[in-house]
């Protein structure tokens, strides 16, 4: 990465590229890099914070042009990453379940054996 005079939005861009998944959030990414290194103005250090720490109470209409784009898309990125990690969850739940009924089930088969 660049330096840039935009330290605030290079910790966006930063917590963005962790939760990359798909071709376009590269390309948003990339965007926002330009952005960042061509751009005079900064974000201010206290929405940085909120939208970092807190995103689900950012209203986009707070944050000034440029910027509501991205910052709804690393909002979006946030809730895939959750989306994700709970569907990944229930599979682990799912498959523990199925192991033990067929744990259950080669035990009872065997107590009708003997």
């Amino acid at each position: 990465m660049t330096r840039s005079n935009n330290p605030n939005i290079g910790k966006l861009l930063s917590a963005m590229k962790k939760l990359i998944k798909e071709v376009n959030d590269q390309e948003i990414c990339r965007r926002l890099e330009i952005l960042m290194n061509s751009e005079k103005e900064d974000l201010s250090a206290g929405a940085i914070r909120k939208i970092l720490e807190t995103p689900e109470t950012i209203d986009a209409k707070e944050i000034p042009e440029p910027y509501p784009q991205y910052v709804k898309h690393y909002i979006y990125m946030l809730k895939r990453e959750t989306r994700d990690k709970a569907r990944e969850v229930q599979k682990e739940q799912q498959a523990t379940e199925a192991r033990l009924e067929k744990e259950k089930s080669k035990k009872a088969s065997r107590k009708k054996s003997d």
